[in-house]
């Protein structure tokens, strides 16, 4: 399976033992603008949550997600690693997993799209409709519904993203899809921070990152998770500022291997 790292010890069912799995695909490590190291955030995944499937996806690189593949490979996890990256396009960001080869940024959204899926991986809208310029918006989420070219289409939309960008316009996106775009819906956490990982999942059936996908293309999946409150918002937004002197700091004096 493309753009995946398989879990080191088998188990029977989801780790959480209910009768179904949870995935959260949409996580930031220090490779962009998170705050927590590959090693950090596998460790959290592993010990502190439930999450069977998870996928490091930084701002316009995979090289953290694929340096992450290698550390899950070699630490017997038991939870599913999925390769991504969230792509920002003249229209929006793209989030777009199961990939092995990075996408450039700044594209226009249909090239994006082609480009992800000529690779085999899946594309999802990130924080759809929210009113900012990253996000894509209503008129580009309906054109791409009704384009006709091989390899434009959204394989999902991103309904639950408790970040603020993810809470503004909540409702608008979920009526927008019943209505129009009948896309599985799927939640994220979007985290930048190890307490935010799994604060938005999907819900699935099964409990391998071959199963997510199945069930993604099946459209049997479900959006869950809670807003986070605007106090750890700008205590994202302070972290987020230390990560960068860190950034800063390793630039200037490198030292080893610190992300």
């Amino acid at each position: 399976m493309t753009g995946a790292a398989p879990r080191s010890s088998a188990r029977p069912g989801p780790r959480s033992g209910e009768p179904l799995g949870r995935a959260d695909m949409h996580i930031h490590s220090l490779y962009s603008d998170g705050t927590a190291t590959l090693h950090e955030i596998l460790e959290h995944v592993e010990h502190d949550t439930a999450l069977d499937v998870v996928a490091i996806a930084d701002h316009e690189r995979i090289d953290g997600a694929l340096r992450a593949r290698e550390l899950h490979a070699a630490g017997g996890y038991s939870y599913d690693l999925v390769v991504g990256e969230e792509i920002t396009t003249r229209r929006g960001h793209v989030l777009a997993l199961f990939i092995e080869e990075r996408i450039p940024p700044l594209r226009p959204l249909e090239e994006t799209l082609v480009r992800i899926h000529d690779q085999g991986g899946i594309a999802i809208a990130a924080h759809p409709m929210a009113p900012i310029p990253l996000s894509v918006g209503r008129r580009s989420l309906v054109r791409v519904a009704d384009h006709e070219q091989p390899g434009v289409f959204f394989d999902a939309i991103e309904l639950l993203n408790p970040s603020q960008a993810g809470r503004i316009r909540h409702g608008a996106r979920i009526r927008l899809n019943a209505a129009q775009l009948q896309l599985p819906g799927v939640g994220n956490s979007d985290a930048h921070v190890l307490e935010g990982i799994g604060t938005g999942y999907t819900r699935f059936a099964g409990a391998t990152a071959d199963e997510y996908r199945a069930a993604l293309a099946a459209g049997s999946v479900e959006a869950l998770g809670a807003y986070w409150s605007t106090l750890h918002n700008v205590s994202v937004y302070l972290r987020q500022l230390v990560a960068k002197g860190r950034h800063l700091r390793h630039t200037v004096l490198p030292n080893g291997e610190w992300r």
